[in-house]
């Protein structure tokens, strides 16, 4: 084979100057490790190594081809070089691969003419080696056309031809290797299986284990994760793990059964997946393997979908120590981010927050990171609007907007979603309008196969619930729900049936509501339990420890360069042995002292640690107590919330006006007692309530069940006071009552009135309720203790119970008074 030489003087004179020019400091140069190669070449002789030398001279020019037109001289100077020499030595491996060289700087400068007629002057081996690398060209094109990949396939036919004539079985394969790949990138799938399951069966002999194995595994790579026809990508993995099982290579087998629980995961068979994942962890310790943190993040992500969250955060928590002790920091924001969306869906919106807020200094908008950075950008917004930050977090995602172009139709949902819900929460609703408009034309492009797919469907449900379109919103909100398989989490399907259950309720579909309501409640139950909480705060808890135990350990470290000084301290004090010597018979006279002294101090140190003890159980009781009292209010309010439920879903049914009168009163004396346990439950106080709140809660929501606008008017005059339940719950009933009766009997024949409220302490030991109307007043001659009101009766009732006076009297309107005892 003959080359030219009119371009190659520059670079003879240029790698003549390299020669003799002193070397620089190599460690100054990275990975640029060409003045080492120059060295070797002037030292060595000019056999096979000389060679090797300029091969690797004419790669690492080849390399950089593109930056400088030296560099391609300089690639093609050496390529020449290392060409003539094996020629002389009659060393043929290094005659094909200097023309492979040459053909390879062809492509890298774009002179494809001058490639294609190289390949014409080609034959055996060699042809076949570039045949496939100018086929990979034109596969590899960007924006290639058919005429591209009509090209990539003739040279993949010249290769399989020139292969068949050879009759070697290495190129055979080789070409039919390049031929399967093809097949896969211009689309057709089952022809790649095809060709893939060939060329397997073609080296399918004893001692080919691990190269059929690699190749299952680069098979796999090819398949979607949701392609269930032919050859699938789990059972590509099971092949990978049965060949390496047989070749003995144990490492490889266990990643093999670690991709295939992956698999498991990712198709929703979350129990197979979780007895994988453990049988490969302990073979992953047995075998002491470094990186087994990447176990504990799918573990951490099989007990997430399961609602397991005590595990899930162990298991998140141990993936982030594990990253920390191997330094691998490659997936720092993907974990960041697991452990994030585990607190968030706790409602641990402080804890969730923080971890948000190191997945977006952390993760990079690469192209596949892109759309799942901008979810958690978006997420880290939804958190601060939970804290009641709405602007921090509108500007937060105004600035990201600005920063961080979305890359693909899932990041541009994703970013729009979240800017959406920035703008519905400040109540900017021109600009949520036209944020949701373009979300939902971007939704019909989005697969379910995706979570962001369930995040945009589920916003788009919520806002047609906040602009009381409820059956728009109840379409969005299934569609959510039913993503497909391994997607949604147990609490993402926790949430999206509590609001298919409002969108239903307020739609009037009562039955569908409830249904959705009681399958909410069972996953919450399931989910959420105060045993559950507590093992969550305790692993935080062992984890900021572990890390406080780290600082310390470094000041630790830190602090043995001071031992010399230690030495000589320790010196000093052999010199004042000498002086305590000379003291030793005073020592003597205080020692029984001292003894007697020791002695109380024990006893001293006993009981102050015996108290201790009980101070840490008692505190320990205390919490324990809190904790219960606070569950206790919240299974009260959630029954009497499901029996309020019940109730009105009744009344749909009942035809009776008095029967729906008197299921809606209590309905109302209900809704006044869940009042008291929710406040009981949602406040840090769990034993007292704020009368000032709840009046005033309890006077809106029956403004708001009797729809009474601006015809009747509210005064409050509320003293500050706080009472226990005992008290409040029979004075709420009472209160209730007197409302209700006022604005039902009150104002009938007038178009405007007023209800007055007054709560303040009547002397040391007493406490006044008084309700009164500027009514119609009470009926003449009606005479209370014979009236069969039930209104009044259950009124006189609660008085009792609260040991107090009831009083009604009719004055201009009814006034409604009740004195009782003050309980301290």
């Amino acid at each position: 084979m003959h080359f030219g030489k009119a371009r190659i003087i520059f670079p003879i004179i240029i790698s003549a100057i390299l020669l003799m020019a002193p070397l620089r400091d190599v460690s100054k140069k990275g990975k640029d490790n060409h003045p080492e190669l120059l060295l070797q070449l002037r030292n060595s002789k000019a056999d096979t190594h000389r060679v090797h030398i300029y091969d690797k001279l004419s790669r690492h020019y080849l390399n950089s081809a593109g930056k400088l037109k030296s560099h391609a001289d300089s690639a093609l100077y050496f390529a020449n070089k290392m060409f003539y020499l094996s020629q002389a030595l009659k060393y043929q491996r290094g005659q094909d691969d200097a023309i492979l060289l040459k053909g390879d700087l062809f492509i890298k400068n774009n002179e494809l003419k001058s490639a294609i007629s190289l390949l014409s002057t080609l034959r055996d081996s060699t042809r076949i080696r570039f045949a496939i690398t100018l086929a990979n060209y034109y596969l590899a094109k960007q924006n290639k056309t058919k005429a591209d990949t009509d090209s990539s396939l003739a040279f993949l036919q010249d290769a399989d031809k020139n292969a068949k004539t050879l009759s070697a079985e290495k190129w055979q394969n080789e070409a039919l290797h390049a031929r399967a790949i093809f097949e896969f990138k211009i689309g057709n799938i089952n022809a790649g299986k095809r060709r893939f399951k060939e060329l397997i069966d073609r080296i399918d002999r004893p001692g080919s284990e691990e190269i059929q194995a690699s190749l299952w595994q680069e098979l796999a790579k090819l398949i979607s994760s949701r392609d269930n026809s032919g050859i699938t990508k789990l059972y590509c993995y099971q092949q990978m793990a049965a060949l390496y099982k047989q070749s003995g290579s144990e490492a490889k087998e266990i990643e093999a059964l670690k991709s295939i629980a992956d698999i498991n995961l990712v198709h929703g068979r979350l129990a197979l997946a979780e007895s994988q994942l453990l049988l490969v962890l302990r073979r992953y310790k047995a075998i002491g393997y470094q990186n087994i943190h990447f176990v504990y993040d799918l573990l951490a992500v099989t007990y997430r979908y399961k609602g397991e969250y005590s595990k899930a955060i162990f298991y998140g928590i141990k993936t982030i120590e594990g990253m920390e002790a191997t330094h691998d920091t490659t997936r720092a924001a993907t974990f960041y981010s697991r452990l994030a969306n585990m607190y968030r869906e706790l409602g641990e919106h402080e804890k969730s927050l923080e971890w948000y807020r190191k997945v977006v200094r952390k993760k990079l908008l690469a192209d596949d990171s892109n759309p799942y950075t901008i979810r958690d950008a978006g997420f880290l917004a939804r958190e601060l609007i939970k804290l009641k930050r709405e602007k921090e977090a509108l500007a937060f995602m105004l600035a990201y907007q600005t920063n961080n172009r979305p890359l693909g139709i899932y990041a541009e949902a994703s970013m729009t979603a979240s800017m959406a819900y920035c703008y519905r929460a400040l109540h900017q609703n021109r600009q949520a309008d036209r944020y949701y408009t373009k979300l939902i034309t971007i939704s019909s492009q989005l697969q379910n196969n995706n979570e962001i797919y369930t995040d945009v469907y589920n916003e788009i449900g919520q806002y047609f619930i906040s602009k009381n379109e409820y059956r728009k919103a109840a379409l969005y909100l299934k569609k959510a729900l039913n993503a497909s398989e391994g997607i949604n989490s147990l609490s993402e399907t926790k949430e999206l049936y509590m609001v298919l259950y409002k969108a239903d309720s307020a739609a009037g579909n009562y039955i569908s509501a409830m249904q959705y309501l009681l399958r909410h409640k069972a996953l919450n139950d399931s989910i959420f339990s105060i045993a559950k909480s507590r093992q969550i705060e305790e692993l935080q808890v062992q984890y900021e420890t572990a890390q406080r135990k780290k600082d310390i350990e470094i000041l630790h470290n830190k602090n043995e360069q001071a031992n010399d000084l230690k030495n000589i301290m320790l010196a000093a004090a052999a010199l004042l042995l000498v002086i305590i010597g000379l003291l030793y018979n005073r020592y003597l006279i205080k020692q029984r002292s001292n003894r007697v002294l020791e002695a109380n101090q024990k006893e001293l140190d006993r009981k102050n640690h015996f108290l201790q003890t009980l101070n840490a159980e008692q505190n320990k009781l205390l919490e324990e107590k809190e904790w219960l009292i606070t569950e206790v209010h919240h299974r009260v309010k959630n029954n009497l919330q499901i029996v309020t439920s019940l109730l009105n879903t009744q009344t749909a049914y009942l035809k009776d006006d008095a029967a729906i009168l008197a299921v809606k009163d209590s309905l109302r004396r209900m809704q006044a007692m869940s009042l008291i346990h929710q406040k009981l439950y949602m406040d840090q106080n769990t034993s007292t309530i704020s009368m000032k709140e709840y009046v005033n809660e309890l006077v809106c929501n029956l403004q708001d069940s009797f729809s009474t606008g601006n015809r009747i008017t509210f005064e409050q005059n509320i003293e500050a006071l706080y009472l226990d339940v005992a008290s409040v719950i029979p004075l709420g009933l009472i209160i209730n009552e007197g409302i209700v009766n006022a604005i039902k009997y009150a104002f009938l024949n007038v178009e405007m009135g007023g209800v007055r409220i007054d709560l303040h302490r009547d002397g040391a030991e007493h406490i006044l309720l008084r309700i009164s109307d500027n009514g119609v007043g009470l009926p003449a001659g009606l005479d209370i203790m014979q009236d069969n009101s039930l209104g009044l009766d259950l009124m006189q009732g609660l008085t009792k119970q609260l040991n107090g006076v009831f009083k009604i009297e009719s004055d201009h309107g009814v006034h409604i008074t009740v004195r009782f005892n003050l309980v301290n």
